[in-house]
């Protein structure tokens, strides 16, 4: 592109105008998702992925009877990237779980990391918004991400705190944000706030466990016109990757009444906390100058849907990277949640794995 602008000046200013939002190329490619039944997967709750080594993986569930995490080993094709076998090798957890009147941990787990520099793994929760560090048993050590007092559990809204949470060994960062805006930084989008854009902070982490920087990130504005409820629109998993950048996922989930019609749209965001601007817990999100968001690269998008014809609805929110290809592409691996496999009427939710071949 940079030759034929050399070349024929103007030509991709007239490009841009005929071409409108198709003109961002998308760098990304992603697979069609597979149901973990097809492997004799068991349906759950799953909101967090992280790799263990040698095609093994730590997953969590949200709605479980203790904080803890499953064994999951995947294997994938070397030259497609697509999913060969899944296998649920077993549970660990918390053998002294604090649990909700119904007997489900309190934690609500939702994203998880593995540092091979601890032999630990630490898990966030939307119930407490802590971040604990377990041992490879699923027993807590008692150590956790010094969280910053704006995250705390009155600054957020009901059920939009930490989902997401990303490590990376080579630049030794923790990596979190809310699902949604945070109270001090104006409405989350929602039935009652349409057309609002989630103003989201990046928090990292070091090695001792210890706030690093943070940014501030904007997020699309939701695409639906007709608010269903519920209406879930947020960042439920992000994904650090070995040279400092970060993979974000936004998803927007509108549920129609009677479900018929029902949309889940998932769209992957590439950013650069080396490119971008700091803030701090005085800067207010909603007042912020637009040129201190961070700058959002789209790789990929995609739509699952509840229509008569078919039945391929999903709502995303665990994420990792997968095994590298024999060509030196990367992939990712995603999971759904189905609410335990959730059905009415003719309706039934499934638990869905998907591959996205990163192009970068």
């Amino acid at each position: 592109m940079t030759h034929l602008r050399f070349l024929l000046p103007g030509l991709l200013s007239a490009l841009c105008l005929m071409l409108g939002p198709m003109a961002h190329a998308q760098t990304a490619l992603a697979l069609k998702q597979r149901s973990l039944a097809h492997w004799h997967i068991g349906t759950a709750q799953y909101s967090g992925i992280t790799p263990l080594g040698d095609g093994r993986y730590a997953v969590v569930s949200d709605k479980e009877p203790t904080d803890g995490f499953f064994i999951f080993r995947i294997a994938q094709s070397p030259l497609t990237g697509e999913v060969t076998d899944v296998a649920l090798e077993g549970f660990k957890g918390n053998k002294q779980p604090k649990v909700d009147a119904a007997g489900i941990s309190i934690r609500d787990c939702e994203g998880v990391v593995y540092v091979p520099a601890f032999s630990t793994l630490f898990i966030s929760g939307e119930g407490d918004q802590q971040i604990l560090e377990y041992d490879l048993e699923g027993q807590p050590t008692g150590r956790k991400l010094a969280v910053p007092q704006c995250f705390a559990l009155d600054s957020i809204y009901h059920n939009y705190g930490f989902e997401a949470l990303g490590y990376r060994a080579e630049t030794g960062r923790f990596w979190t944000t809310t699902e949604s805006t945070l109270r001090a930084d104006g409405p989350a989008a929602s039935p009652s706030h349409p057309g609002v854009r989630n103003l989201l902070r990046l928090q990292s982490f070091d090695h001792s466990l210890a706030p690093a920087g943070q940014y501030a990130y904007r997020m699309d504005r939701g695409e639906t016109e007709k608010l269903g409820s519920p209406y879930i629109y947020g960042v439920p998993c992000l994904t650090a990757l070995p040279d400092g950048r970060l993979l974000i996922l936004e998803r927007e989930a509108n549920i129609k009444g009677g479900y018929l019609g029902s949309t889940c749209r998932c769209k992957l965001f590439l950013v650069d906390p080396t490119q971008s601007a700091q803030i701090d817990a005085s800067t207010r999100l909603d007042t912020l100058d637009p040129n201190l968001f961070m700058v959002k690269k789209l790789l990929a998008e995609w739509t699952t849907k509840v229509k008569l014809s078919s039945m391929d609805f999903a709502n995303y929110e665990a994420m990792c990277l997968g095994r590298t290809l024999d060509d030196g592409r990367r992939t990712l691996l995603l999971l759904n949640d189905s609410q335990g496999g959730y059905s009415k009427g003719p309706f039934s939710l499934k638990d869905y794995i998907k591959v996205v071949l990163l192009g970068e």
